[in-house]
Formats: structure tokens, C-alpha cells, sequence
């Protein structure tokens, strides 16, 4: 058996494990489909080295290209508060060139197995009149660990006081996908390098580098930066100082003004620094699905 190290940002939180994992000398560790659960397990597993058998895992790749495979409701990994996108039945038709996404936010109020989703009715300034109705079906989408879910179900009932939340029927079919580590986001995030006083942007973010803008030269490429940026995570700030190489450069004029593009990577992130993006990104992609690439 051959085998590859598993790379940190290869795991998540929430979402099964795609292979068996072994330590060096081939001794198993887990077992492919068990579920990380807690934050404490997912760093235990990081800081040591892992492996995974090579041709199992392309064989893999090649069968699930593509597929969008069955889940259950435990695996979704649900939790009071959770966001949820929801969607109309009467607009899934639309076509592509609509300007509104018409996905609903709403939060996971609770619910009783097998029995009903308790959800909260979505707050949108482009919701009119009354828009849900009982009997109505919906899509329901939400952003779990690395992975997007989604599942149709009915409004059963609709509550008006003492404010207002939807019973919706439980889901039966769940489909899940998983999303590529280096999905990006559009952002406008103000940093600095480390040894430097220059201010910048960041224009786009993902898990394995960024795209950054600035008035002044940051090194040649090949060159080592520092970037720091601070990052908002349900309403918690967690400062970043994440070791980084310029892989890219161009240049534009805006009034007048010399704006450089850099194009960045990642390198030596901790584990809590991977935590960190992953949990900004899916966010993001969450409450703006259309800033996400």
C-alpha cells in the first residue's frame, strides 16, 4: 500500500472522511465516512502525520466526479442558529440571467426528528406580502463544514405570534456536494505587511492565498510577506499574520494612481489559521452566494 500525507486543509469539521487515514508505519487511524465533531478532534488530527492509501484515493476521485451523493439528516450536523438559504418552488424555474437570487436567509429556530423543521421566517426587503404559503414547497441550502447540502420540503405551517416562524416537513432526501478547498471570495478586507507601513485591500480571499492591492511595491515575485488582516466570524474578530509569497503581479491606473494586483499564496498555515478562512469563506458564501468563484 502506497501511501500520501494528508494535508490539514484536507479535513473539516462536519464532513465524513473521504479515505481510511494511517499513521507512517500503515497503522490505521479512522475509518473513511466517520465524521469529525469537535473542534479539539480536528487539531488532534492536524498536528500529527497522517496518511491515506494513494490508489484508493484516486480511484475515488475518478467513481465521484461529479456525483452528488446521498446524505442523512445527522450527517448535516444541524444546530440552533444554523443559516439557511431558502428558496420558493414557484421561482426555481427561473432562468439564470435574474439579477435577484431569490434565496431567503433564514436560522434554524429547532426541530423534532422525523417530524418538522422549525425554522424562522426570512427578513428581506424583497420579500412582499406573503410570500410563503402553507403547502408551498421550498429548496432548502446550507454550509456545513466542507460541504453544501440541500433538500426540498413543504411549509406545514406558518406561526404569526408571538412572531412570526415556519413548521416546515422534515427532509427525506438530502443531496450533498462537497466544495473545492480553494473555492474564492470577493472581499474588501484591510491589511498590512508585517514590516511595511503601506496600507491594503484584499480583494479576493480562499483558503490557500489572496489577491491584494496596493499603491506601493511589496517585493519582486518569489518574495516573502507577512500579511496581516483580521478576519469577522459571527461577530467575533480573530487577528491573522499569515506567512505568504508573491505569485503574481499587474498594474492599473486609477486616477491617476498606480494600483498594483498581487496574487499571493499561503504557505505554513496553522491549524487554527485554516479554521479560521474556511469558517469566513463558507460565511460569506452562505449570506452573499454570488461574491463567491
Amino acid at each position: 500500500m502506497d501511501l500520501i500525507q494528508v494535508q490539514a486543509s484536507d479535513l473539516a469539521i462536519g464532513q465524513p472522511l473521504p479515505w481510511n487515514l494511517f499513521d507512517h508505519t500503515h497503522k490505521p487511524i479512522q475509518k473513511r465516512g466517520y465524521i469529525i465533531k469537535t473542534t479539539d478532534e480536528l487539531k488532534k488530527l492536524e498536528a500529527s502525520s497522517i496518511f491515506r492509501d494513494q490508489k484508493v484515493a484516486s480511484e475515488q476521485i475518478q467513481s465521484g466526479k461529479n456525483k452528488s451523493d446521498p446524505f442523512s439528516f445527522e450527517d448535516m450536523q444541524l444546530k440552533v442558529g444554523h443559516k439557511l438559504q431558502l428558496k420558493l418552488s414557484s421561482q426555481l424555474k427561473e432562468t439564470l440571467g435574474e439579477t435577484n437570487n431569490n434565496f431567503y436567509m433564514a436560522v434554524l429556530i429547532g426541530y423534532v426528528q422525523d417530524n418538522t423543521l422549525i425554522v424562522s421566517m426570512p427578513a428581506s426587503d424583497s420579500l412582499t406580502g406573503e410570500p410563503f404559503l402553507e403547502g408551498e414547497q421550498i429548496l432548502v441550502r446550507l454550509f456545513s463544514g466542507q460541504c453544501v447540502f440541500s433538500f426540498t420540503v413543504f411549509v406545514d405551517k406558518i406561526i404569526k405570534l408571538p412572531f412570526k416562524y415556519l413548521h416546515l416537513s422534515f427532509p427525506k432526501h438530502i443531496s450533498s456536494q462537497t466544495i473545492r478547498k480553494s473555492r474564492r471570495i470577493k472581499c474588501n478586507i484591510s491589511a498590512s505587511v508585517s514590516d511595511k507601513s503601506t496600507p491594503l485591500v484584499i480583494t479576493d480571499l480562499s483558503t490557500t492565498g489572496a489577491e491584494i492591492s496596493t499603491t506601493a511595491s511589496l517585493g519582486e515575485l518569489g518574495a516573502i510577506i507577512m500579511l496581516c488582516f483580521t478576519v469577522k466570524i459571527l461577530d467575533q474578530e480573530t487577528p491573522l499574520s499569515v506567512k505568504s509569497i508573491i505569485r503574481s503581479t499587474k498594474q492599473t491606473h486609477k486616477n491617476d494612481q498606480k494600483i498594483l494586483y498581487l496574487g499571493i499564496e499561503f504557505t505554513e498555515l496553522k491549524s487554527d489559521q485554516v479554521f479560521a478562512l474556511r469558517s469566513l469563506i463558507y460565511q460569506e458564501i452562505v449570506e452573499n452566494p454570488y461574491h463567491a468563484a
